[in-house]
């Protein structure tokens, strides 16, 4: 993309064009444009759902579900007394969780199971900001 179409795309006031920094317009230039550059991010869906994902591990009380699920497969009475919720509020959560793909449910008998999924194992890998306090 040739710079002054660049700089068309990026007006300042009252339409003005923009002197891009040169840094820029070469990283722009060297992905073969604006346009390719565009092409290239995700689709709507696969934003939407990263989103989804990022808000559901926004809440500590989510993470803190996450992090025991981690740890083993639990019913909702076991949940409520780890987060220290009512039924409702743990309902919530855990619908949040199910939502983003980072927990699934089963019913066993009487009893409904939560269980953390291979993607909610994923987003826990690799962090060192908790520790096992056992």
């Amino acid at each position: 993309m040739a710079s002054k179409e660049i700089e068309a795309l990026c007006c300042g006031k009252n339409g003005s064009p923009l002197q891009l920094p040169e840094a820029v317009a070469l990283q722009i230039s060297e992905l073969g444009g604006l346009g390719k550059l565009i092409r290239r991010l995700p689709e709507d869906s696969t934003v939407k759902d990263v989103a989804r994902c990022h808000q559901a591990l926004s809440d500590p009380v989510r993470l803190r579900l996450l992090w025991a699920l981690s740890m083993a497969d639990l019913c909702p009475c076991v949940l409520k007394q780890i987060a220290e919720l009512s039924d409702s509020k743990l309902s919530y959560h855990l619908g949040v969780l199910e939502r983003a793909g980072l927990v699934s449910s089963k019913r066993t008998k009487n009893w409904m199971v939560y269980s953390i999924t291979r993607r909610g194992s994923k987003e826990l890998k690799g962090r060192d900001d908790w520790s096992d306090s056992s």
